[in-house]
């Protein structure tokens, strides 16, 4: 969610409450306004009916009621009584029908006598214009509230216009390019600082990531070079003769030794190289000419083991990925397979839409099955291994955006590794 639109939400969240709290009150306010003019409209009428009593007092032949409003009584009580404002319902003789009303009640003395006066006045009417001014008033205000929200968004959008282009030229930056990234002057002090201080961060990475490139190749080519002169000198020992068996055998693990070592090196040069993103060219790749490449590879591993490739293409997908780092991704599975697969057994290689899948039959894991991809975990059954190759798979897959998972079928005696990802668009 964009930072604007999260602004808009809350501002909103917080207004709509206050809005409907402010209707209620409004209504509250007006009906309380209301009641004060009706009970000042029903004393003002029953000061006109105490005048009217006072200058025609009632006769001996009955009270005269001329107000279906008004309605004067005898009363039993010797003594006046102020009067009483309440809220009560009556039957409207003319609309005929129960309708609220505001009542004053009071005795009045004529003489030696006392009259009950009561007044009533509906107030129908004056709620429903108390409900249309709340209803009105709480239309203009969320109208109000509607053109300032768009008002507050365009500036907002305006003021918030160099933070987006700080993300938008972040998000095309690549430090492999060796191009210094700059941002546009803004007169906001916080944009200007934050500017300043991404240009800084990104020159120190660029030149980090540069040293740092270079120390791995040049460490790649210092390393390789005396372990290949190793290599060959202990060849070249092993050829001389009067050779002991114990000296040809300490040649031939220090030769094991040496090639071990220049693998792990090649591994960890390449782990290095993954980690800081140097394979960032990515195009369509087609795995299933791939995995036929690499069978043809591993056809002559696979026969020293007399094992066999078993080959189950539903589909044949296209992958936006490095091409290097796919095949590196692959062949590291395929070689995993023949190297920890059953001797005499198959390789089996299955694909749909959205997966690959490598399977091989083999004994269980001798560790935990979540250690599985991590570095320098290996089968102590293999001294050989230098534990880093399905690390790489992992390293490979997470850069590259596709999930890697492993399983075992104890009954079948299987392991099988499935690759999922999404294909690329045609």
């Amino acid at each position: 969610m964009k930072l604007i639109h999260k602004t808009t939400r809350y501002l909103a969240v917080v207004t709509i409450p206050i809005a409907l709290a402010g209707a209620v009150l409004l209504y509250y306010l007006i009906h309380q306004v209301i009641n004060k003019e009706i009970d000042e409209l029903l004393s003002s009428e029953l000061k006109q009916v105490q005048e009217n009593l006072d200058r025609h007092p009632p006769g001996t032949g009955g009270l005269l009621n001329w107000d279906h409003n008004l309605q004067i009584t005898p009363a039993r009580v010797a003594d006046s009584q102020p009067p009483v404002f309440t809220d009560t319902t009556l039957l409207d003789p003319i609309e005929n029908k129960v309708v609220s009303v505001r009542m004053l009640r009071a005795v009045y003395p004529v003489g030696k006598d006392y009259y009950a006066i009561r007044l009533h006045q509906p107030y129908l009417e004056f709620q429903e214009i108390a409900q249309y001014l709340s209803i009105g008033i709480v239309l203009c205000f969320i109208a109000l509230f509607a053109i300032l929200l768009f008002i507050g968004t365009l500036l907002f959008r305006r003021v918030l216009q160099p933070f987006y282009t700080i993300i938008e030229r972040l998000s095309q930056y690549r430090i492999d390019q060796h191009a210094a990234i700059t941002f546009p002057a803004s007169d906001v002090d916080e944009f200007r600082l934050l500017g300043q201080s991404i240009t800084e961060m990104t020159q120190q990475a660029a030149y980090r990531y540069s040293q740092q490139k270079q120390f791995t190749d040049t460490t790649s080519h210092e390393l390789q070079t005396p372990l290949s002169i190793l290599s060959t000198d202990l060849d070249l020992l092993q050829q001389s003769a009067g050779l002991t068996e114990a000296d040809s055998q300490r040649i031939h693990r220090s030769q094991r030794t040496i090639k071990r070592l220049s693998s792990m090196n090649q591994s960890l040069l390449l782990l290095t190289k993954i980690d800081n993103q140097q394979f960032l060219q990515v195009e369509p790749v087609d795995l299933g000419n791939l995995i036929g490449v690499l069978l043809d590879t591993f056809s002559d591993y696979a026969a020293s083991k007399h094992m066999t490739f078993e080959r189950s293409d539903q589909q044949k997908p296209v992958v936006v990925i490095n091409r290097q780092l796919a095949f590196i991704l692959l062949s590291n599975l395929i070689r995993n397979a023949i190297r920890h697969g059953r001797p005499a057994s198959s390789i089996g290689i299955a694909s749909g839409a959205h997966y690959y899948a490598i399977r091989n039959q083999g004994e269980p894991l001798p560790f935990p099955s979540e250690k599985l991809f991590q570095r320098f975990v290996r089968n102590p059954a293999l001294p050989q291994s230098t534990g880093l190759g399905l690390a790489i798979v992992k390293e490979i897959a997470d850069q590259s955006g596709l999930r890697v998972d492993h399983t075992y079928s104890a009954s079948a005696g299987e392991h099988t590794f499935t690759i999922t990802f999404q294909p690329a668009q045609g």
